[in-house]
C-alpha cells in the first residue's frame, strides 16, 4: 500500500502502527479519467475515496436535467455520497472526476468491519463526519444569505487554489449561478 496514505494516516490519528496496517490493506488504489463516473445515480454507494491527486465532485441532477454540483473535493480530502453510504440506500446523485485523479477508496464491508475493530478509526471517521457537516451548514447558509456577486468573490478568495482549477461550467453549477452569470461577475472589476 501506499505510503502517501500510510503518512496522512498517521499525521491525522492516533491509531497503533499494527491497526493502521489492517486500516491500510482495506484500501485500493486506483486511476481515474476526467469525467470518469466512481458512482452512478439509482445505485447504492459502496465506496469511501481518499484522494492523493485530483478533483472529484458530487452531482445532483434537478427536474429540468441541469447539473448542481453539490460537494467538491480535492487532494486529501475523503469524497463519498454520504447519504447512501452511510444508509446503503439508492442514490439520486452520481461521483465524478473533475480531474485524472489518483484515489484510494474503501469497500463499505471493509469499512464497517474497521469501525468495529477499531476505535480510532471511528474516531477518525466521526471527525470526518463532523467536518463535512461544518462544511456543508456553511454552504448552505452562504447560497441562503449571499447573492451571486458575494458567493463569486468568497468562492474566489477562500478557495483561490480550487477556484483556478474548476472549468466554468462546474464552478456556476457549484455556486448556484448560470454560466452567464459567472463570466459576467469573471469580467466585471
Amino acid at each position: 500500500m501506499s505510503n502517501y496514505l500510510k503518512e496522512y494516516l498517521i499525521q491525522k490519528t492516533t491509531i497503533s502502527n499494527e491497526k493502521l496496517e489492517n486500516v491500510l490493506i482495506c484500501f485500493k488504489k486506483a486511476q481515474v479519467k476526467k469525467n470518469q463516473i466512481l458512482i452512478h445515480q439509482n445505485k447504492i454507494c459502496k465506496q469511501l475515496f481518499f484522494i492523493k491527486k485530483g478533483c472529484l465532485r458530487v452531482v445532483c441532477l434537478r427536474d429540468n436535467g441541469q447539473e448542481w454540483t453539490r460537494q467538491i473535493a480535492i487532494e486529501n480530502n475523503f469524497i463519498t455520497i454520504f447519504p447512501s453510504y452511510i444508509e446503503q440506500t439508492i442514490t439520486d446523485s452520481y461521483l465524478q472526476a473533475v480531474e485524472a485523479s489518483e484515489v484510494f477508496y474503501i469497500s463499505y464491508s471493509n469499512f464497517i468491519k474497521l469501525n468495529t475493530t477499531t476505535p480510532k478509526w471511528r474516531d477518525f471517521y466521526t471527525n470526518i463526519l463532523e467536518q463535512e457537516y461544518v462544511n456543508s451548514t456553511k454552504r448552505i447558509e452562504k447560497l441562503i444569505t449571499m447573492n451571486g456577486e458575494h458567493l463569486y468573490k468568497d468562492f474566489k478568495t477562500n478557495h483561490s487554489e480550487l477556484f483556478k482549477r474548476l472549468p466554468n461550467k462546474i464552478l456556476a453549477s457549484y455556486l448556484g449561478l448560470s454560466q452567464e452569470t459567472l463570466s459576467r461577475l469573471k469580467t466585471k472589476k
